[in-house]
């Protein structure tokens, strides 16, 4: 309750789904949101109901021969527990995709977990930043897997052609962020039954 009104939001959790008693979120506090001026006023030991889980993506080890995430924002969240799901079974040799959408450098989250990701022999990781003004602002390591601007038509082919397997993709951010790759996707010849959207 706030201010005497309940609200409620999703979550996705981005610990690993073998966790036992206890679970990680990474959320985003924005200054003017109801939900987010409750949990700045959150102290160690207060008490939070939580429900759930519901929906989601069932993930089988080699199920699928390459995953092709495609993210916007915290929408990166739902894919961290696959990419850790994935590297950390010695069996599944599922190739990973990941393109993360955002602003700018700063505004990726969890760089430390992408770079140790993105070191597996599986795992290709590419960012698009909407607002960077320079490449040669960003660390070294970031500059030969980064975009300016947007994701289009052009950049999603190229993904797609260098995917090592026929891709399954997964897709998870805004609603107009969702509906342009699904458009996008689908204009590039790829069926709504390989496309999941969280």
């Amino acid at each position: 309750m706030v201010n005497g009104v309940e609200i409620q939001r999703a979550y996705t959790p981005i610990s690993s789904i073998d966790s036992k008693g206890h679970f990680e979120l990474l959320l985003k506090v924005y200054e003017h949101g109801l939900m987010s001026q409750y949990i700045k006023c959150w102290r160690q030991e207060d008490y939070v109901a939580w429900r759930g889980p519901f929906g989601g993506f069932l993930y089988k080890p080699n199920k699928y021969g390459e995953l092709l995430m495609l993210c916007s924002g915290t929408g990166i969240a739902p894919m961290l527990p696959i990419l850790t799901h994935v590297t950390d079974d010695e069996d599944d040799e599922t190739f990973l995709t990941l393109v993360i959408c955002a602003r700018d450098f700063q505004n990726v989250y969890m760089k430390n977990f992408l770079k140790e990701q993105s070191k597996y022999w599986n795992v290709r990781i590419f960012f698009v930043l909407s607002q960077e003004r320079s490449l040669e602002n960003l660390p070294l390591s970031y500059k030969g897997n980064s975009k300016l601007g947007r994701i289009d038509s052009l950049f999603l082919a190229k993904v797609l052609e260098t995917c090592r397997r026929r891709p399954y993709v997964l897709i998870c951010g805004s609603v107009p962020f969702t509906e342009d790759m699904t458009h996008m996707l689908k204009h590039l010849g790829h069926k709504d039954t390989s496309i999941f959207c969280f």
